[in-house]
């Protein structure tokens, strides 16, 4: 009862803050719009094999380009204007590994441009450079690029060794196919460097072998593997092969096993799939804009990590232009990144419902335009919104749960709020709609486990238990329509348990403890720390905090709590299936 009632206080106090940040009229900054491209300065390498060079051209690329095949076009002239030569380069430039959010809004990538020796003297004498660089970002290839950005230089003699300090080439990203290798010349520097492989890939190997990289991919293996290339200039301390790098900085080189670029993957769903409570630009939202970002009626996606939106009162729907992969925040984004995807659009909407996305709904436009880009991959969280929505944001369903204290009966209780909003029904008439118009693999992921402070005037294991009850719901109408369509394409996908740190008997195994009195609790808790903060005074005997081994919760604290943090949506990233 004293747990209870603490719990009363602080949900009051929650609200409170959130009116006090309405009053206030707390709205979060426009963000930026997405970088653009700009070429940096021209060098000339050391003299590489056979007495050649390379020119190293540094451009500073939008973040959203990662990944993705980008043209070059350079052009040696004489003092004349003649042409002397020119060249096209198509590579797969990459900002090295992404981080988890990635905060980055650009990074640089160095083109090697190989010389002939005659060349190289040429361009030592006097031969001018003209480059142009960039190019659209088209995810579909439909012909309107969903972002665009280009530079180009005038006519420049480019500088010499050792010109713009310690400067070498970019290794492009490498993609190849179960059980094969590839070969790649080792990146071009200003100084004379001796290369040697500081990090062995995760998976599969490689070795240095006349001045080229050689990589063999293991059988059976699909995903992202990494290894780390360091050299060492004549008579000078080691320089990695990152853009102007400083001495001793590791460069991963990053190499992608499995399927062909071409797979299209489109995700749809609820704030789940979107990756609420981050912006476009990964930057996580603050607690004082939750009044501002709640999902609203109007469906416009706000402050989650697939939208420009930065507000629900905004009366504009604007996706960010890579649909959230670039800034690596949901699970879907996660996925796709693992496996190099790059054909990707997150369509969901925070704040949606099943029947929004099904037949005759607000959404089912966005559902048919999915359909007809004929999608090898659906990936979604759908199903949680309003019964779970009410749940945590508002008062309306808090009887259910004080009555069920009283009187027993809280799963019948929950079931009738599922029957109310014809959950079950309405999943099955969106997944055989995308069964039957599609021949697409659908990933159903089920939802994490989150204990919200602005929520606990309910017991923990009643909110364990209205997420188990959900996730049910969940694969039985996957279960129904495979079995009505004679298929198996429907997959569900369940998250690993976020620990709460606290008993959930009877929902949840509570055979872990870390208090000296040996209580049983589900493990190291990985809530947000506001959770965290109030389940430990709430439990102070038996609470066990965490994350195990250090790290960010799996659960942000913005929201009071409630949707994964990036750590989080990688641990459900983690349980999908790789592409095949």
């Amino acid at each position: 009862m004293r747990a209870r009632r603490g719990a009363l206080l602080l949900a009051a106090l929650a609200l409170a803050l959130l009116v006090v940040a309405a009053a206030a009229g707390a709205r979060p900054n426009h963000h930026p719009k997405p970088a653009k491209v700009q070429i940096g300065h021209v060098t000339l390498s050391a003299p590489i094999l056979y007495g050649g060079a390379a020119l190293l051209v540094p451009v500073h690329y939008p973040i959203q380009f990662s990944g993705r095949v980008m043209p070059l076009t350079v052009k040696l002239t004489a003092p004349n204007g003649r042409t002397v030569d020119s060249f096209v380069l198509h590579e797969r430039i990459g900002a090295e590994r992404l981080r988890t959010p990635e905060p980055r809004r650009r990074f640089t990538f160095v083109h090697r441009v190989g010389l002939t020796p005659a060349l190289a003297r040429a361009v030592r004498g006097g031969l001018e450079v003209r480059v142009r660089a960039g190019g659209a970002l088209d995810v579909n290839e439909d012909g309107v690029p969903e972002l665009s950005s280009s530079d180009q230089t005038a006519p420049l003699v480019p500088l010499l060794a050792p010109g713009n300090g310690r400067l070498c080439s970019s290794v492009p990203r490498l993609r190849i196919g179960h059980g094969k290798s590839v070969s790649i010349p080792l990146p071009a520097c200003t100084s004379t460097v001796r290369w040697r492989i500081a990090a062995r890939p995760g998976r599969g190997s490689a070795r240095i072998e006349k001045g080229r990289l050689v990589y063999h991919a293991p059988k059976g293996f699909r995903g992202t593997t990494a290894l780390v290339l360091r050299g060492k200039p004549q008579g000078v301390g080691a320089i990695s092969a990152a853009a102007g790098a400083e001495a001793g900085v590791p460069s991963p080189v990053q190499i992608f096993v499995g399927p062909a670029s071409g797979v299209v993957v489109r995700a749809i769903g609820d704030s789940v799939t979107a990756g609420f409570g981050y912006y476009g630009d990964g930057e996580s939202m603050p607690f004082l804009s939750l009044y501002e970002c709640r999902p609203s009626a109007s469906y416009n996606d706000a402050c989650s990590s697939n939208s420009e939106v930065v507000s629900n009162s905004s009366k504009v729907f604007e996706y960010a232009a890579d649909y959230g992969l670039a800034n690596n925040v949901s699970w879907a984004a996660q996925w796709a990144n693992e496996y190099g995807v790059t054909n990707y659009k997150n369509f969901a909407v925070s704040g949606s419902e099943p029947v929004n996305w099904a037949p005759g709904g607000s959404l089912y436009s966005t559902t048919q335009k999915i359909e007809a880009e004929d999608p090898d991959y659906i990936l979604m969280t759908i199903g949680a919104n309003p019964i779970l929505a009410n749940t945590l944001f508002g008062l309306g369903s808090m009887r259910c749960a004080l009555e069920s204290d009283l009187f027993g009966g809280y799963q019948t209780c929950v079931e009738e709020a599922f029957e109310e909003v014809h959950l079950k029904a309405e999943l099955k008439r969106l997944y055989a709609n995308l069964v039957e118009k599609t021949q697409a693999t659908i990933y159903l992921m089920q939802y994490h486990l989150a204990i919200p402070s602005s929520a606990l005037l309910y017991g923990v294991t009643q909110i364990a238990e209205m997420g188990k009850l959900m996730n049910e719901t969940i694969a039985a109408a996957a279960g129904e329509v495979n079995a009505a369509t004679k298929g198996t394409r429907l997959q569900v996908v369940a998250p690993p348990h976020f620990n709460v740190g606290v008993s959930l008997e009877p929902v949840y195994p509570s055979s872990y403890t870390c208090s000296y009195f040996e209580y049983g609790v589900d493990g190291p808790s990985v809530q947000s720390t506001p959770t965290q903060d109030e389940l430990e005074a709430a439990h102070y005997l038996s609470f066990c905090g965490g994350p195990k081994g250090g790290g960010e919760p799996w659960v942000i604290s913005g929201d009071t709590g409630i949707h994964p943090s990036a750590a989080g949506y990688a641990q459900m990233a983690s349980q999908v299936p790789a592409p095949e």
